[in-house]
């Protein structure tokens, strides 16, 4: 694969969206009707139990969004992919240790000030 300036900004374009997909699935509980149905934590303990459903489902939506007959499309959803897999496996498995050294960082500043 030629590695273009288009196709480089069709992948970090990809990336780009998802990245802005993961953050705003952290603010669903500022959105008025949604939050009494649904929080964060519900979503990504969703997620966490099923991580190969997720991939599907993000991988299908990437593909039926921007098709494979086009490269700079699939440049698009190569950005797409690498982002939902390191989320996927990387960030929501880990967000309970994530969680755990943020009140040490909190704790330790807070009794550094006083």
């Amino acid at each position: 694969m030629l590695l273009t300036p288009t196709m480089i900004g069709a992948i970090l374009a990809g990336i780009c969206l998802w990245t802005l997909f993961w953050a705003a699935l952290h603010k669903i509980e500022e959105i008025p009707y949604v939050r009494d149905i649904l929080t964060t934590n519900e979503c990504l303990d969703w997620i966490q139990q099923r991580p190969g459903l997720t991939i599907l489902l993000t991988e299908a939506t990437n593909y039926f969004a921007h098709g494979i007959s086009s490269p700079v499309g699939v440049g698009f959803a190569m950005g797409g992919t690498i982002v939902n897999m390191l989320a996927v496996y990387g960030y929501i498995p880990s967000r309970g240790l994530l969680s755990v050294i943020s009140a040490k960082l909190r704790t330790s500043l807070v009794n550094h000030s006083t």
